[in-house]
């Protein structure tokens, strides 16, 4: 069981988070643009996170044996996540928009911990 909470949890982070919202910045979606107004943020702030969101994913797909990219990654994503948290309470904005990055390094959280029992393929084939 703990297996498949850590498969679906990096998958989560790496798919959605990492290739979706990465992709997404980088091409700058009508939604990027309206948060980057939002936040008072510049667009290119958002092209680069988006490229760093795709690096994450893949690194996070990497055989562990590659311990330090990972490390990086993960940290990396919890920065982004505490970094959304707080861009979007200090503009006074919704409890939701606030605590939706916070749920998501949770789901984050689940994946670390979990990384060193699991992988996500078997690494001596």
């Amino acid at each position: 069981m703990l297996k498949i909470i850590y498969i679906l949890s990096t998958l989560f982070i790496v798919l959605f988070v990492g290739f979706i919202g990465g992709f997404m910045e980088i091409i700058q979606s009508a939604n990027v643009i309206e948060l980057s107004q939002k936040l008072h943020y510049p667009l290119y702030f958002f092209t680069l996170l988006g490229l760093f969101k795709i690096l994450g994913a893949i690194a996070l797909l990497l055989p562990s044996k590659y311990k330090t990219l990972k490390l990086l990654a993960y940290s990396g994503f919890a920065y982004d996540f505490i970094f959304a948290s707080y861009s979007h309470y200090s503009i006074n904005d919704t409890v939701l928009a606030i605590s939706f990055p916070l749920f998501v390094l949770f789901i984050l959280l689940i994946s670390f911990l979990l990384k060193d029992k699991y992988t996500l393929y078997k690494e001596n084939l």
